[in-house]
This record gives C-alpha cells, structure tokens and sequence, in this order.
C-alpha cells in the first residue's frame, strides 16, 4: 500500500452552510476553476529544501521574496482565472485529441499498458551489458530506476485517461503499485550502498582516533553536525534513508493529489469568515446570530487561550485542511512548500513555528581573512532549545489538533505524538527514523557545542528514546496494527528493511526461500518480482557483498525458466553465463531449450542454431548444452517396454516424432555427430524392443548417411589415426547393426509384398483352355485371342518369377547379413568400455534375444516358399554352430518353431526325391 497523504481526507471542502460571506465565494470561485484545469496543467513540486540535518542551505528561509505566493498587505498582481482558462483552451484541445486515440488503442489490448511493459526485460539486459564495467554499477542501478520510472508514467497516464470503472485496467493499476515499488527500491539501493561503499574506501584510510577528532568545542551547530554526518555512517545513512521515504512520499503526493488545489484562499487574511465576523459585530451589523460563541480576538493563541470560544466553523475546517496540507508536505520533505502554504492561508506564524528547528551558524566566529572585515548575517536559531523545550510542551497539549501536535512532534523528536498521524509502513519508518536522527544529533551538540549559557533541560522521554535501525524494525513486526502487519509482509518492503539494514546474505536467502514455497514459484512471485531479485543479486556479487553463492544461482535459475516461459529465450543466455559453474550453465541452458522444444510445435532448425549462437557468444559449452537437450528430450522413462512378439509393428506416436526431431540439436556442428550417433541408437534400440519399426526408420532418415564417415575423417585430421574411439566405434557398430536388421525387414517386406500379392493372375480363357474345354466350337480369331492372351500370362509369369527370384536372394543375403554380423555377431561390442550389464548391455542383450529368432523365422519363411528346403536345412547348422552360438539367443518356444520349419522342410525334400 502507498502512502497515504492525511490530506486526502479534508481535500474536498464541504459546504456547511450558506456562502453568503466575500471569503467563501471567492474560495468556491478557486475551487470550480482547479476542478476544470486537471492534473495536466499543474507543474511538478520542487524540493528545494528539505528537512535534513544534512542542508548546505541552512541560511534560505520562506521569509525572502517569494513570487509564488501573497504576503498580507503586498497585493501582488494576479492573472485573471477566466485568462488562465482560455489560454490553457487551446493547447488542450490538441492534447485531449492526441489522448483520446492514444486511449482507443490500448483500450483495444486484453489487458490495457501490461504488454508494453514486458519491454523491461528486454531494457534491463542491455543495461546490464551496457554497464559492465566495476565502476559503473552505479550508473547502472541509476539506469533501472529510470526504466522502471518511465514505465510508471506510462501506466499512470493511462490510468489516468481512461473513463472510470473501465474493467481492464486492474491489473495495469496492480502493476504500476509494483513498478513504483521497483523503481524505490533501486533508488535506495543506488543511495545506500553508494555511501557505504564510499565508507569503506574512506575509513580504511583513516585511523579510528581521526574519526571522532575535531568533534569537541566547536561553536556552530551547523559544523558540528556537518562532521557528525561526515563520520557517523548509522546517523547519515539513516538520513539517506528519510530523504528516500520523504522522495518517495513526494513522488505519491504529486501524482496522486497534486492536480487538487490544497488550500483554498486569495492569500488576504486569516481566519477570513471569523475576521468577517468580528468586523460586522464591531460595526453593528446582522450576524443573523448563528454564532455567539466565537473568538473575541484575532491573535495566534486566541483559540487556545479563550478555551470555551471557538472559530467560525468554516475557518475551522480550512484550519483542517491547511495542517494536513502542512504536514503532508513536511512528510515529502517538502519545508518550503509547507511554508508557502501558511502564508497563502494568511497564517505566517505557522510557517515561523517551521524556522525554529533549523541549526544555529554564525560565519563570524572563524577566523577571517578578508581586509574589509565586513560581517555575514548568521543562520538558524540560536535558541533552539528554548524553541525545542516548548514545542515539546505542545505536543502534549490536548487540545490542540492531531495534525498540529504531528507537526510540532516531527521537528522536536516528539515520537509518541508523531505517530497517531503516520498510518502507512512507509510513514511508520519514517517517524521513528526522523526520531533517532533528531535524538543523536541533539545529543552530540549538547556534548561538543560550546553555548555560552546554560541549556534548556529536555524531558526523560525525549532521551528515553533510544532507537536504532534493528529495534525500529523489530516495533513494527510487533504493532498491533493488521495493516501495518500486513505491509511489512510484502515482499518489495521486506527487500527494502534487509537493505536498510545491510544484510545482504540475509536478502539473498529470504529471496531464495520465495523460490521454495510451493509447487511452483509462479504462484508466489510475479515476473517484475523475480526481475528484481536476479539484477538485485547481480549488483550485490558485482560489488562484492553477499557470500551466498547458492541462493545467487537459485535466483538466477528462476529467472532464466521465467523469460522462457515468457517467450523471451534470447535474452536467457546472457544470465545463464552468470552462473559461477559451468556444469549449472550447462544444465540449464539446455532445460531452457527443452522448453522451447516442448512449447513450439515446429521449433525449426534456424531456431535452433540461433539460439545455440547465443550460447557461444556468452562463452557456454555449446556441444555439451546440445548433449543434455537430447538426452533429456529423447528420455523414454526408466524400464522401457519390451514387446517379445517379433511379429507385431507399434505405430508412432507424436511424443515419438517429437523425439526423433530433437536429435536435429546435434546437427548444428560436425563435430557433434559422435552424440548423435550414440542418441540415435539409444532412441532405436527402445524402439525396436517396443517393435516401433516406423520409428526406427524416420530416425534413420534423420540421420545423415554420411555420419560415419564424417567421424572418421574428424578424428583422422585431429589425431592422425584411423581408429576411432572405442566409444565411438561402438555407436559406429551399434548403428550398423540396427541398420543391417532393418534392410533385411525391408528386403523380407518387398518380397514377402511381390511373391504374395504381385503374381500375375489368369483370365477365365486361360482356366478354361486349361481344362481342356471345347475349342473346335469357338472361331478361329477367338482361339487366336485366347493363345495370345496365354503367352501374355506366360511373359507376365516369368517376369514376376525372375523379379522373385532376385528379391529372394536379397532378402536371404540380407537376413543372413543379421544371422552372420561379422566380429561376434549382431549388438555384441567387439571392445568393452562400459560397466558390465549395463542398462545399453541389457537392451542389446533383450533385442539378440528378440530379433535373431525373428530374422531366422523370416529366413525359413522366404526358403520353404521358394522351395529352397535343402538351404532351409543349412540354416539349422548355422543356427547350432558354436562360432555364432545363435541358439543360446533363442528361447524353447524360438526353437520349437524353428524346429518345425525344418522338419517340413526335410519332408519335402523327400517327396520330391532329394536327399537332404
């Protein structure tokens, strides 16, 4: 929740009675032409003194002369409102045209300014590139905060433009409250460590002693606590600190109230309807009695001192609304405004009251070395105890107003009565860091100033407050306040304590435990949020804070897995290379491409070489990053399926297809090709043992057929050998096998398809011819017809039989080319370079046992079709030698069928009268 400004409340005047008074109508003229000229024709308020001890200008007061506002008695020249409002016709015309179509536009988006401010992302890489240099962290945190800070107008202009109760703009409105809180906290960040860092360099250079020299008998306020901030880095970071909260209450202010006019009045006099009042009394006109019991007297203290009188219920309420306008100004930081409105109001007593707190200085008590010898006016108060003293006493006066007794709380240290008006998170840290600073520094003057008389004594309480940044944090975990509990909760709030209170690791690990909560770190943080935390992380490494390596690479990860979930891989590479591991870089890199692979549905291969030429360009392990998006992506599960029926064929399914295309990683250099090899087989041995034969082939397809050769002539150029690696010559070995096995299914399936399906069938006159029917009665030209048609068939016959013939042996020589793999035979390893019985050992193991059988059956099926039975027979011998030893791969099922084969295939060859 932002700031709240207590003005809020009292900004619309409420009309109590009649407006029968010069005052009022004059003031409802104001009123009725601010409510016409809109936010857009108001300037920005400056700051052009805040209220820091740390102010160069301790001499500028509100008391010099001053355009923007009216003394009493001085009747400066004003413009005619009427004027003010044609001149402002014009240009607004235009600009209400230009905001309308703008407004058209995003009123058309789903979600109205959200898209455009994913454009950070992209804003932030290069700025975190742009600034790589040690030196220019700073320039860099400078450079966030503008981003941010530019995104937040943008949103907030749009806010603005649109009509009221429009339903998209929520979460535009949610995300300029989170943007506002970024841009704060890179802000603090830039200021703090800024200065601590500066801290460091200094007072490693200065001994401890020197740190507190010079502090003692000195004669001005105002050098002393110039040294004091100098060298105390608690008290002006503390400051720091304020200044931030009052910057950042001014940044609020402005956008949110500064467009309503605060303080309604021709600047005349004060109390204008009571002063009004008491000259008609005076003179004897009607007051139409309606109030008898008002003030007699028109000095400051009238009210408080004739307790039983009052003001006019109308100066009452603008006395209201000018001490919220005060102190909401005091809460910016914001002195001088705070002043210009007390005398715009016609009370410049109050803005006196404001002067009372600044420190003494007199430039005439150094030494001089000018001959004129001429003197300078002193600054500040010299009797600011005194001042102090009774300030306090007002603070306890009941009587006066809750807004008034915060005003006189925040310029004397009185924190009990400061913080009934501070309701916000951010307004509860203020005030009580506003109270340590006020009470060091009072001390440290009344230590080491030389007064030259005796000093009024401050009450017990006011240095019973002894706070520090720890003990202010813990008061406000413990208020009893449920909304104060629940702002110091958030997750930008609590980002912001941990580095008020320089605890980076802490930071770290509270952000890394975010990442943790639940399922999913989606659900707990926002994607500007995780943004935040990995550049946060980033800053902190680069400036050598923070030791928590672990929590650094955690926060970089889930920034990494955001941009891709948020379409944005190319900017992933550049904070993966961040990470201080290569094999962390590696992984998730290639979890990165997984993702991409997994969400797109044709991620095509100039997709992929490009996202791979981002990850050389960061200096990542490119070959090993495509390694593990394989693997991961071709990963069938733990114990892949195993279908023990040779016979059947499993179709392919998407998930497959998919598989299969991410071997298309490891295409992208030559020198992967050994991987994929190794992939490609992994993929096609789980999918022969699932008998996917369609599968196997596509992966084959994929495959460039001159793999092997391009892995031989790459080792040859880098070693000078021609033996390839024992791992690689066993991939090499492996995809031969696969490939013989399915040039025989291939060569069985075309021969099996023309022997069974492809033979030339006869005409009904063939058949009949055949069976001998009677001829003599069909003419001449028709038993011609019929002759031609039977040597046709005849022709046809042969070619068929001579194509049979030929596929015949190429199917034998290629199911014999699996029975018969040279160098110990099909999926054996002709060198070990594994551990024994590994899970590849096992599958080679599981498909010897699978598809030897089922090429033998295939064999016995293409030979006793053919009537080759005596090569039927040989085959039992090749099946029972001992150099092969096939028959230990077959089963007694295997066996039996075989057996079978061969026994019908003896038979045979004894009907026909061969000996087998």
């Amino acid at each position: 929740m932002e700031f709240q400004s207590p003005i809020i409340a009292g900004s619309n005047s409420t009309v109590t009675g009649k407006l029968n008074l010069p005052g009022r109508r004059i003031k409802h003229s104001l009123e009725k032409t601010s409510d016409m000229l809109g936010a857009s024709c108001l300037p920005s308020p400056n700051r052009h003194n805040t209220m820091s001890f740390m102010s160069d200008d301790l001499s500028h007061t509100i008391f010099e002369s001053d355009p923007t506002f009216t003394r009493i008695g001085a009747g400066l020249q004003r413009k005619n409102l009427d004027s003010t409002r044609a001149d402002l016709t014009v240009s607004n015309v235009s600009r209400k045209k230009r905001n309308e179509e703008l407004m058209s536009i995003l009123l058309e988006e789903e979600v109205p300014g959200v898209e455009n401010v994913l454009e950070l992302f992209e804003r932030f890489l290069k700025t975190f590139q742009s600034y790589g240099a040690e030196h220019q962290v700073f320039n860099q945190c400078a450079e966030y905060e503008s981003e941010c800070g530019e995104q937040v107008s943008a949103l907030r202009k749009l806010i603005q433009m649109a009509p009221r109760g429009h339903n998209k703009l929520s979460q535009a409105q949610e995300l300029e409250q989170e943007l506002r809180l970024e841009r704060d906290t890179w802000r603090l960040v830039a200021s703090l460590y800024q200065d601590r860092l500066n801290s460091e360099f200094h007072d490693s250079e200065m001994e401890s002693d020197e740190i507190w020299s010079g502090l003692d008998d000195v004669t001005s306020e105002d050098d002393l606590v110039k040294q004091l901030y100098d060298k105390n880095a608690i008290i002006r970071q503390a400051q720091l600190v304020v200044d931030w909260l009052e910057q950042r209450a001014a940044d609020v202010y402005h956008d949110s109230h500064y467009s309503q006019v605060e303080f309604y009045g021709d600047a005349v006099a004060g109390w204008e309807n009571t002063l009004h009042y008491l000259v008609s009394k005076k003179r004897g006109l009607s007051t139409d009695n309606v109030e008898q019991n008002m003030v007699t007297q028109m000095d400051p203290d009238a009210p408080n001192r004739e307790q039983n009188r009052r003001l006019h219920p109308l100066d009452k309420e603008d006395e209201m609304r000018l001490l919220r306008s005060v102190f909401a100004r005091l809460r910016c930081g914001q002195l001088d405004e705070a002043q210009q409105l007390c005398f715009r109001a016609g009370q410049p007593f109050r803005a006196a009251i404001l002067e009372g707190w600044k420190l003494f200085h007199d430039p005439n008590m150094k030494s001089r070395t000018d001959v004129a010898n001429t003197k300078e006016s002193p600054s500040g108060n010299p009797y600011r105890d005194i001042w102090k003293t009774m300030t306090w006493k007002e603070c306890e006066n009941v009587q006066l107003s809750e807004e008034e007794r915060a005003i006189f709380a925040l310029l004397c240290g009185h924190l009990k009565a400061l913080l009934p008006a501070c309701h916000s998170w951010e307004d509860q840290l203020w005030a009580h860091l506003r109270a340590m600073i006020d009470h060091c520094v009072e001390k440290e003057l009344r230590r080491c100033v030389n007064y030259k008389r005796q000093l009024q004594i401050l009450p017990d309480e006011y240095w019973n407050q002894q706070l520090t940044v720890e003990s202010i944090f813990s008061t406000l975990a413990a208020s009893r306040d449920k909304t104060l509990i629940a702002q110091g909760r958030d997750q930008y709030r609590i980002i912001q304590r941990y580095l008020i209170m320089d605890d980076v690791d802490g930071l770290l690990e509270e952000m890394s435990s975010w990442l943790k909560q639940g399922d999913s770190w989606s659900v707990h943080l926002r994607p500007h949020m995780i943004r935040l935390m990995s550049h946060l992380a980033l800053f902190f490494r680069r400036i050598g804070r923070g030791s928590c390596d672990d929590s650094i690479g955690s926060i970089l990860e889930a920034y990494v897995l955001q941009l891709v979930n948020l379409g944005r891989t190319d900017l992933a590479a550049v904070y993966v290379g961040q990470l201080p591991l290569p094999e962390d870089q590696i992984r998730l890199y290639a979890q990165c491409l997984v993702m991409v692979e997994e969400q797109e549905e044709s991620c095509d291969d100039e997709e992929r070489r490009r996202l791979l030429s981002l990850a050389q360009d960061v200096g990542l392990d490119v070959n090993a990053i495509a390694k593990q998006v394989v693997i991961k992506l071709c990963d069938q599960g733990g114990m892949v399926q195993h279908v023990t029926d040779a016979s059947l064929q499993v179709a392919t399914t998407a998930e497959d297809k998919r598989r299969i295309r991410s071997l298309s990683w490891l295409l992208m250099d030559p020198s992967m090709r050994s991987q994929l090899l190794i992939q490609a087989n992994t993929l096609m041995r789980g999918y022969l043992l699932r008998r996917q034969i369609e599968a196997v082939k596509l992966t084959f397809q994929l495959t460039p057929p001159d793999t092997v050769a391009i892995l031989t002539e790459l080792w040859e150029s880098r070693t000078g050998l021609t033996d390839l690696p024992t791992e690689v010559e066993a991939a090499v070995r492996e995809y031969l096998c696969i490939q013989t096995y399915i040039d025989a299914l291939d060569a069985f399936q075309e021969w099996f398809t023309r022997f069974h399906h492809s033979k030339p069938k006869k005409t009904e006159a063939i058949v009949q011819q055949q069976r001998g029917g009677a001829s003599s009665q069909l003419s001449f030209t028709e038993n011609l017809l019929k002759e031609q048609h039977l040597k046709q068939h005849q022709v046809e016959i042969q070619r068929w039989q001579a194509a049979v013939d030929s596929l015949t042996q190429s199917a034998i020589d290629k199911l014999y080319n699996v029975l018969l793999f040279p160098d110990g035979g099909w999926m054996v390893d002709s060198g070990s370079f594994e551990e024994e019985n590994s899970p590849r050992q096992q599958q080679q193991q599981l498909l010897r046992q699978t598809c030897i059988p089922h090429a033998a059956l295939l064999l016995c099926n293409v030979l006793t079709s053919t009537h080759r039975y005596s090569q039927c027979l040989e085959l039992a011998n090749v099946i029972a030698s001992e150099q092969q030893s096939l028959y230990k791969v077959c089963s007694a099922e295997q066996l039996a069928q075989l057996t079978k084969h061969l026994r019908q295939s003896y038979v045979r060859l004894l009907d026909i009268g061969e000996t087998p």
